[in-house]
């Protein structure tokens, strides 16, 4: 099994599951017992839940799980309503390092949360997709939420994928045909109205796991957005509509979505940056909104 499935799995299923099981078993001998399982378990569900990528399994579960958990910790406190508050000598002892658990997932939540929000002056952008459902695997002003977020160039970087009726990327968590993901061949459409300054083609599409870190930004274009460059990476090979120089407006057809360069599975990859012309990685990144939207890693988009 691949580690990021795993991962996945361990985190965003298994631990759910164990936090559930554990509001009822073993029973809480006490109505501290039980509500320090339930802070903590609740402290976990907001850390899944900002951190999570609910496109591998659904979306619809990062709705459903904690309300899940809600509802059986509230079952869970009939069967200890009529006990009393504390049975142990020491709460430390009893309860200290459900405590401390509970706490560092705070913590971390938080630190995810800090990245939901922005310093830099925004540039304004149109979403580059047509109808349909997208999703934002990577985004926001954090590590924590956003991979790209150590790379100065790439600080507010985004990367999308589409989602299917089920709220899933793909017909399965990890499927090895490149059209099983509902991003594949979807038509990128420009971000604004500017001029295509630069541009890459006839890179092949990596299989599923594999990447090209020679050519990381694969089949790509640059846009000059006023100030501001915007790349758009990971191109299918053949696909790119425009020309180097031409002007664009917003909503034109760009190309279509692949899986090109430093790519795993069909994505697209944009960031904006000032500075650096057609280095997309000598300039420095800057925050992009759409309709004055700030997307971060678990943003919805749905264009009619």
């Amino acid at each position: 099994m691949e580690l990021p499935l795993l991962i996945l799995l361990t985190t965003q299923v298994l631990l759910p599951i164990f936090f559930l099981l554990w509001l009822w078993l073993p029973h809480p001998a006490d109505r501290v017992g039980w509500l320090m399982r339930v802070v903590y378990g609740a402290c976990y569900f907001a850390f899944i839940a900002v951190i999570g990528r609910w496109d591998f399994l659904s979306t619809v579960l990062a709705v459903v799980l904690p309300v899940t958990f809600a509802v059986s910790a509230a079952l869970a406190y009939r069967r200890v309503r009529h006990r009393t508050w504390n049975r142990s000598p020491s709460l430390m002892r009893s309860h200290g390092f459900t405590a401390a658990m509970a706490v560092f997932f705070l913590a971390l939540t938080a630190r995810a949360l800090s990245g939901y929000g922005y310093q830099d002056t925004a540039v304004d952008l149109t979403f580059p997709f047509a109808s349909g459902e997208y999703y934002v695997g990577q985004g926001g002003s954090t590590t924590s939420i956003n991979s790209h977020h150590a790379d100065q160039s790439q600080r507010y970087a985004l990367d999308i994928v589409a989602l299917n009726g089920f709220g899933a990327r793909a017909a399965g968590v990890m499927p090895d045909d490149l059209t099983d993901y509902v991003i594949y061949g979807r038509e990128v459409k420009s971000p604004c109205t500017g001029v295509a300054i630069s541009m890459h083609d006839g890179i092949d599409d990596n299989r599923i796991f594999e990447t090209n870190t020679q050519e990381p930004a694969g089949n790509h274009i640059i846009l000059a957005c006023g100030t501001a460059r915007v790349l758009l990476a990971h191109l299918r090979k053949g696909s790119i509509a425009i020309k180097g120089g031409e002007l664009v407006t917003a909503g034109e057809t760009l190309g279509r979505v692949g899986n090109s360069g430093n790519s795993s599975e069909p994505h697209l990859h944009m960031h904006a940056y000032l500075g650096g012309t057609l280095d997309y990685n000598a300039g420095e990144g800057v925050p992009m909104t759409f309709s004055g939207r700030f997307l971060v890693r678990g943003s919805t988009v749905t264009i009619p």
